[in-house]
């Protein structure tokens, strides 16, 4: 039998799976196909598939990975959307679909007969289907999905874009938490840990593939990571950091040519509720980490309200408390950038807000400006409802919806130009050197880039450079978001007139550079650019 697997790419709370990031699932349903007997394996992108206009010829079975349970916007790859299931079904009617990930949260019906859905986990449907085993149990074990991430590692090499990606690795599923957040998906899953060794022996057979990027993703909570589910405060589980040291040195002596090594979210309630455990993670973290690395704290909202009605996870004062921890112990550099800075999550359209949430997320915010702390990055989202979550059964005022909706754009549009620039300026000062970005798209005459990692900052570049081409960046201006900035090496007699007027200090002067042939650190001295900047320039000047 001859099966294809198509990343639709998914998007979850716990798991990103958009290039240049790979998702557990597409591993771990190698990985069961694999220990079901199957041989004859290929894995397509929906990108690829689209290519083709929706023709895959030649596979008996294709399974399509997909769900985005938390959309964003995407610069590596666009999911799958609703009506290219049946495109894709209609184009290939002597292949079976199958339907897999987190879309079973929430599915949309299919018009074709030759697609359906998986039921459970599909890697465990996978193997249930295709194995010798008669088992119907739709939950997939620790022991398998251990078995099937390491058998399933071969099929990164088949992925457009390697060796360049980086593998979400799972540490565990569900939430420890008592209480689950009224929007999460995370609490319908059972708590299970993986031990350290699983996740380093799939680490290593990623290794043997040729990844050298990772991230300790897909879980609710990281500094929760092996915790003792037992002995609870305030419903939280007491952290372990024992067992994330243990982790951390595994990795260290098992993955020699690792180069990124980021993890994904973290519960600033339990930082809050176990200070001194956490100080412990959060050094092992900022030791062993490579730099650019971002804790994406939870906090949702500051409004107290809208934290009790919707059972999130700290009081504005906590999450405070916690970016106060990982700045003091993960702000200093490594390479020239902050080694683990946390970030910041809010939602809007949870119970309970008002006009005044906003300015209170505002508020805190700016607060975090003030006192000289740094955010690696403000995520602010709006809710997009799942059947499966509490949130879901609660009636909504429309009307009050579109009043709310409003004051939200506003508070959003000043976050973006009063916080999140002033604060990029902190992270990435201009002439921060940036290593090893990737080209990924163009927008006119401009490419837009980013290095891997967690979270990428985006870097635009005003000189249209091959796509997936790799460049070294010095930093000259900041955006909403993103940065802007130059090639390093810097070449003045290559450089076009578009690139002369970033350098700050130049900006409306370039024409007036290139025509006078200003190309040297002595004929731009008289000029007012930064002194970072100026020593990116020439760096013999040093």
């Amino acid at each position: 039998m001859r099966f294809a697997i198509i990343d639709g790419y998914v998007d979850e709370p716990t798991c990103l799976g958009v290039p240049f990031f790979v998702s557990t699932y597409i591993r771990y349903t190698a990985g069961a196909l694999v220990s079901a007997g199957i041989r004859d394996i290929s894995y397509l992108t929906i990108e690829q598939v689209r290519a083709s206009e929706y023709a895959i010829n030649g596979f008996d079975y294709a399974v399509v990975i997909a769900g985005n349970p938390v959309p964003g916007k995407y610069l590596g790859g666009m999911p799958i959307k609703a009506y290219e299931f049946d495109k894709i079904a209609a184009a290939n009617k002597k292949t079976r679909f199958i339907v897999g990930g987190p879309i079973l949260l929430d599915p949309i019906p299919f018009d074709e007969d030759n697609i359906s859905y998986a039921v459970g986990d599909i890697e465990k449907f996978l193997f249930n289907s295709f194995g010798d085993s008669a088992e119907g149990a739709k939950t997939r074990s620790i022991a398998e999905l251990d078995r099937f991430a390491v058998a399933g590692a071969f099929i990164v090499e088949q992925h457009p874009r390697y060796p360049d990606i980086i593998c979400e690795i799972e540490t565990g599923r569900g939430c420890p938490r008592v209480i689950h957040c009224s929007f999460c998906i995370e609490g319908t899953y059972s708590v299970d840990f993986r031990t350290p060794e699983a996740v380093v022996a799939e680490m290593r057979a990623l290794e043997r593939h040729g990844i050298r990027h990772y991230r300790l993703g897909k879980q609710a909570d990281f500094y929760a990571y092996g915790s003792d589910l037992l002995s609870m405060n305030d419903g939280f589980p007491k952290p372990d950091p024992g067992i994330i040291k243990r982790l951390y040195l595994g990795i260290k002596d098992n993955l020699p040519s690792l180069e990124t090594l980021h993890l994904d979210n973290v519960n600033p309630g339990t930082i809050a509720r176990y200070p001194m455990e956490s100080e412990r993670i959060t050094c092992t973290i900022a030791e062993n980490n490579s730099p650019g690395d971002v804790a994406a704290l939870g906090m949702e909202s500051a409004d107290p309200k809208v934290i009790v009605l919707n059972g999130l996870k700290a009081s504005a004062e906590q999450v405070g408390f916690a970016v106060e921890m990982i700045n003091g112990i993960g702000g200093v550099r490594g390479d020239g950038i902050p080694k683990f800075l946390p970030g910041i999550n809010l939602i809007q359209g949870l119970s309970g807000e008002t006009k005044g949430t906003f300015e209170m997320n505002y508020l805190f915010l700016k607060s975090i400006l003030d006192s000289g702390m740094m955010l690696r990055r403000i995520n602010i989202r709006q809710l997009r409802m799942n059947s499966s979550t509490e949130i879901f059964s609660k009636k909504s005022d429309k009307k009050n919806e579109k009043i709310l909706d409003a004051v939200f754009r506003n508070y959003r549009e000043k976050i973006r130009t009063e916080i999140d620039i002033p604060m990029l300026k902190k992270v990435y000062p201009a002439g921060t050197l940036i290593r090893n970005v990737i080209v990924e798209q163009h927008r006119g005459p401009w490419s837009l880039a980013r290095p891997i990692g967690t979270y990428p900052i985006v870097i635009d570049i005003p000189r249209e450079l091959p796509l997936f081409s790799k460049h070294d960046i010095f930093v000259t201006d900041h955006r909403e978001r993103s940065l802007v900035g130059l090639t390093y090496p810097f070449f003045p007699e290559k450089a076009s007139i578009d690139e002369w007027r970033v350098i700050p200090g130049i900006g409306r002067n370039a024409g007036a550079v290139i025509a006078e042939r200003l190309f040297s650190a002595q004929k731009l001295a008289d000029f007012s650019i930064p002194p970072e900047v100026f020593l990116r320039l020439f760096p013999e000047n040093r």
